[in-house]
């Protein structure tokens, strides 16, 4: 008689007994995972790279360098993992493990069941399910036993890519297989699953589910093998925080990488043109350097984040991996059920529409949303939804639903150590690359938008026998023109313009680009530059004079000055320049072609300067004038006059240095109103800059000529505001420290 499970004894692992590293790898995998099986789900993943266009094929080839059979083995590894870690509470209680780990696997394979034939016929945990069983066989023998085993496991997919025996293994194979294969492909005449509703998708999902047995050599083993290293590991304590195998990882870390890469060049080249190997090697640069570069890669993320994990400051970065982690199950169920909802026919049927570009994307949004998702289900919750049914399932009885009082053990700092000096160096990189990130994401998103207005002014009549448009007819030909601009911007051209003048001849976009901007960067310089400095100058002059008469008229001259319209004080200056000329004969500057030699007192670029410097004028020296009257008042200042320093050095060390921030700040907020008033004062005054150049482009409707030029305005501030944050970490070093927007 099989004696019951005493659910009372085994309970899942509380917040505190979790493995950070572990449920870091396991958000990683989650993420890896997406952005493979979104080739899958957009109907990508057979598109040889090399016939795609340049930023389609870098995104292509950047995924299967870095993601593509890595991810899967990662959760394969994770996988014997927990089964070892299992094993070992169960041991702990003095309960028999067995008959739990069957159900488990047992609950497992129902979601598989589920999710396959309900959801997305690529599901992977029907496979976990039955390869989790041979664990129970070899879960008694050594660890030599067991690494042997999982080695052996692994090369079997190599072996079978060997040319000569390798090949008469497979044409083996295959002839076993041949009938079930030719009947599960006559069962497909109803069409694909993305395509006729969801009843077909339905029908289509549980004929096709049989289909990964056809190959079963050529992956199982693999899995199996994976699951045998988790195991291994598992039963080391390779993973725990204490662990004494910290330089055994660190060479299991290089070893592995060296080893993957070597091996990943070859199946990336391989899978995107393989007629560069003889035909009776293509299987081995294939399949076989497939598998050992994922094996030995997906090694290597492994050793990687448990050896990141041991420092407080990539702890708290990695924190966000390890909430997906915990909720992985649930996540991975959602990334198919949202995802064929876009892309099948009985959702949005946007399957085959997006470029891998746009995938990549995509890919990165959704997670970063199913990150904040799972915080904050964390924070009410102790596990996932699928996780929660899963462990019930598994337990015989309903778990704690409510989160425990610490919902996130993963981003605590309860380890013991003292946290590390912050390397200003380090900080600063990371600070970069955080901000060249966003930049990336923000310039696609100038674009799109350009081009998606633009689309829809063209749209604004509709056909003829059309009452409305769909959102994905205005907004899919816009966002694959935003890639193509992109592609086109890498590589230098972004087309021509038909002249407007008749017999001139068209003139390339990014030479009309150029020149707006480096006219418009010539008169931002000026403009932004001279107000900064005058204002920092009279803010300071007024600030040191701040008890006597000057403050007042001081403050009055700087309200007027920002609260007067850009394009007002434009008018005026035109104005008086003609009232000036009318009465003197004398041109200020000039108004159009120079026709004539006619010659001017001012270069022409002054008045439209004037334009531009003028609310940054008032804003910086109001900011000036109060940033310097409050470090004046300070005590550290008084200290440090009474210590007998001269003025000029309390001045420039103990109070300019102290109010620097804000300064900057003033002056990168000055920099959004000369942005802002850019085309009303190069219209007024005739300037061919970017402002010219994106309303001439508006209206003659040409989307390039359009989002070149508001990219250019935009990435310049963007750019500006990140040299800005780097200086304000040397001028101020509290920024640097955890929670005054430093690292921690």
């Amino acid at each position: 008689m099989i004696p019951s499970l005493q659910s009372e004894d085994l309970k899942p692992a509380a917040s505190e007994e979790r493995i950070v590293a572990v449920d870091v790898v396991r958000g990683l995998a989650v993420l890896g995972i997406l952005v493979v099986n979104m080739w899958s789900f957009a109907g990508q993943a057979s598109v040889p790279p090399y016939d795609l266009t340049p930023v389609n094929r870098l995104a292509t080839l950047l995924v299967r360098f870095l993601a593509q059979a890595k991810f899967y083995p990662l959760f394969s590894f994770l996988f014997g993992w927990g089964m070892a870690v299992q094993m070992r509470r169960a041991a702990a209680r003095g309960r028999g493990f067995p008959l739990f780990y069957l159900r488990r696997l047992a609950v497992l394979l129902g979601f598989g069941l589920l999710h396959t034939i309900l959801v997305w016929e690529g599901d992977i945990l029907v496979n976990y399910a039955l390869l989790g069983l041979p664990l129970l066989l070899v879960r008694k023998r050594s660890d030599k036993t067991i690494l042997i085993l999982a080695v052996a496991c692994i090369l079997i997919p190599v072996l079978m890519s060997v040319p000569g025996p390798g090949s008469a293994v497979r044409a083996w194979q295959a002839s076993v297989v041949d009938h079930l294969r030719r009947g599960i492909l006559a069962g497909h005449q109803g069409g694909p699953p993305w395509d006729g509703g969801y009843v077909n998708s339905v029908r289509q999902r549980a004929i096709s589910s049989w289909l990964s047995t056809v190959d079963v050599l050529k992956w199982a083993p693999h899995i199996l093998g994976m699951f045998l290293l988790g195991l291994y590991a598992g039963r080391r304590r390779m993973l725990t925080e204490k662990s004494d195998h910290v330089r055994l990882l660190r060479r299991v870390l290089w070893g592995t990488f060296g080893l993957g890469v070597v091996f990943n060049v070859i199946f990336v080249v391989a899978s995107g043109r393989p007629t560069l190997f003889p035909p009776p090697y293509r299987e081995l640069t294939s399949r076989g350097a497939r598998t050992v570069a994922g094996s030995a890669l997906s090694i290597a993320y492994v050793a990687g984040v448990a050896q990141l994990t041991r420092k407080d400051r990539w702890l708290a970065r990695l924190a966000p991996l390890a909430s997906v982690g915990r909720t992985a199950l649930s996540n991975y169920l959602l990334q198919s059920s949202v995802c064929t909802l876009v892309f099948y026919d009985y959702g949005l049927g946007l399957y085959g529409a997006l470029g891998p570009a746009v995938l990549l994307l995509l890919s990165l949004f959704l997670f970063r949303l199913q990150v904040a998702a799972s915080r904050w289900w964390l924070e009410r919750y102790r596990f996932g939804p699928a996780e929660w049914l899963w462990r019930s399932l598994a337990y015989g009885k309903p778990q704690p639903w409510r989160a425990e009082s610490s919902p996130h053990p993963t981003i605590s700092s309860s380890r013991g150590r003292r946290r590390a000096a912050p390397d200003v160096f380090f900080d600063a990189l990371a600070l970069m690359g955080r901000k060249l990130v966003f930049i990336g994401a923000v310039s696609f998103a100038i674009v799109a938008f350009c081009t998606i207005g633009l689309e829809l002014s063209q749209n604004s009549r509709l056909p003829l026998g059309r009452e409305r448009l769909t959102v994905w007819e205005v907004a899919g030909p816009a966002l694959e023109d935003s890639v193509d601009f992109f592609e086109g911007l890498a590589s230098g051209d972004l087309g021509r313009i038909p002249s407007e003048i008749p017999g001139q001849q068209s003139r390339p976009v990014t030479g009309i680009l150029a020149e707006a901007f480096a006219e418009s960067a010539r008169l931002l310089a000026l403009a932004v530059g001279s107000a900064a400095a005058l204002g920092v100058a009279v803010g300071a002059f007024a600030a040191i004079r701040r008890h006597s008469i000057l403050a007042l008229p001081t403050l009055t001259l700087t309200v007027i000055g920002v609260s007067v319209p850009s394009f007002l004080l434009a008018l005026l200056l035109q104005v008086g320049s003609i009232v000036f000329y009318k009465r003197t004969g004398v041109r200020l500057v000039l108004f159009g072609p120079d026709l004539g030699g006619a010659k001017s007192l001012l270069p022409r670029i002054v008045l439209p300067a004037a334009v531009l410097a003028a609310r940054p004028l008032a804003h910086v020296t109001r900011v000036t004038f109060i940033a310097l009257s409050d470090v004046l008042e300070q005590d550290y200042v008084r200290t440090a006059r009474a210590k007998g320093l001269r003025e000029i050095l309390v001045f420039w060390h103990h109070v300019l240095r102290n109010a620097g921030v804000r300064i900057l700040t003033a002056a990168a907020l000055s920099l959004r109103f000369a942005l802002g008033s850019l085309p009303i004062a190069e219209i007024f005054f005739d300037q061919p800059g970017l402002g010219v150049v994106m309303l001439h482009g508006i209206f003659r409707r040409e989307a390039r000529l359009v989002a070149g030029a508001a990219l250019g305005l935009g990435v310049t501030l963007l750019l500006i505001n990140m040299t800005l944050d780097l200086i304000y970490r040397v001028i101020d070093p509290t920024l640097r420290e955890a929670g005054n927007g430093g690292s921690s």
